[in-house]
């Protein structure tokens, strides 16, 4: 495989952290917003379809490799680390939860994973590490309440952590899209407050820029609007690629005017084409006491009455489609 002439701890400018289609996870949480930290190595130059997914898959036969290590050791609940993946320039992607991750730490994870490499003759393993944003939330018998993924852990019982280490052993489920365009930047939101409020924000700009939208639902070419982590456009499958990519820049020009009245700049809005009939009756709202105003995207598995974070829709328009995952012990 050639290597690519790009060198080692390279940033990450070009890419958009909304641009899920970007990252591939194997275990540990689904990330809705990266911000790379560093790079070591150097990724294959990836020219055709099949060497990507030849160069994909050897990258999961190692992350197989190294699981029962980095689950035990080096991720959540037990250490930092919340996501192992690919991204689409073939770089081994290690994401941690908002913290001091110092370098000593990179080197020591670069080396397990280096070492795994070069046993199957992989030579200068191309990584990169990350801060991730998640708010995936599971319900804990232990302490009778939704549970966000990065709280402490110190009150957890043993029976508790055990779930949280087989959630995080398990491949990770990628939302099924396809991005017709996306754009702005996802802040690094540090904690759940942080996310809350950021969420809030674009809430209000979703809220401020609803009539504005309201005449491309009406003529059915926008299916839904909705506020998750970035804002989020759904627009009706049967559109020409032309018609799609104009109607989102067109969008997102009014998204954006009023994101900067309200001093928000480079507002992330993700555009996903969707077929009109797959989302009938999908709708299922759900109040909640967290974030004041509350959704759930129709994926509570629990008829239990505890609070789950979630936040509102907007108006007649939004469901929170990006949604929080939810998962059930």
């Amino acid at each position: 495989m050639q290597l690519s002439p790009e060198s080692n701890n390279s940033e990450n400018s070009e890419i958009s952290n909304v641009d899920f289609d970007y990252y591939t996870y194997f275990f540990g949480l689904y990330s809705q917003g990266n911000n790379v930290i560093t790079r070591y190595g150097k990724p294959p130059v990836l020219e055709t379809e099949t060497q990507k997914e030849n160069w994909n898959s050897t990258l999961e036969e190692l992350s197989n490799e190294i699981k029962d290590t980095v689950v035990s050791k080096y991720m959540y609940p037990h250490g930092e680390v919340m996501s192992c993946g690919i991204n689409a320039k073939g770089y081994f992607v290690i994401l941690f939860k908002y913290g001091n991750v110092d370098e000593q730490l990179m080197d020591e994870i670069y080396s397990l994973i280096d070492n795994s490499a070069e046993e199957m003759g992989i030579q200068d393993i191309p990584v990169e590490f990350g801060y991730g944003t998640y708010r995936e939330v599971i319900y804990l018998e232990g302490i009778n309440r939704w549970y966000w993924f990065g709280e402490n852990t110190e009150n957890l019982s043993e029976a508790d952590i055990y779930t949280l280490e087989e959630v995080m052993k398990q491949k990770t489920v990628m939302p099924v899209q396809k991005t017709v365009a996306a754009y702005g930047n996802i802040p690094l939101l540090k904690d759940k407050n942080e996310t809350i409020s950021w969420v809030n924000e674009l809430s209000e700009i979703a809220n401020a820029t609803e009539e504005k939208i309201t005449p491309y639902m009406e003529q059915g070419q926008v299916i839904r609007y909705a506020t998750g982590i970035r804002l989020e456009v759904e627009i009706n499958e049967t559109l020409s690629p032309e018609e799609k990519t104009f109607l989102a820049e067109e969008i997102y020009q009014t998204i954006d005017q009023e994101a900067r009245k309200q001093n928000v700049n480079n507002v992330p809005v993700i555009f996903m084409s969707t077929p009109e009939e797959g989302i009938k009756g999908s709708d299922n709202s759900n109040n909640n006491s967290e974030s004041g105003s509350g959704s759930s995207s129709g994926r509570n598995e629990s008829s239990k009455n505890n609070s789950i974070p979630g936040f509102g829709l907007l108006g007649s328009l939004a469901c929170l489609c990006g949604g929080w995952r939810l998962k059930k012990r």
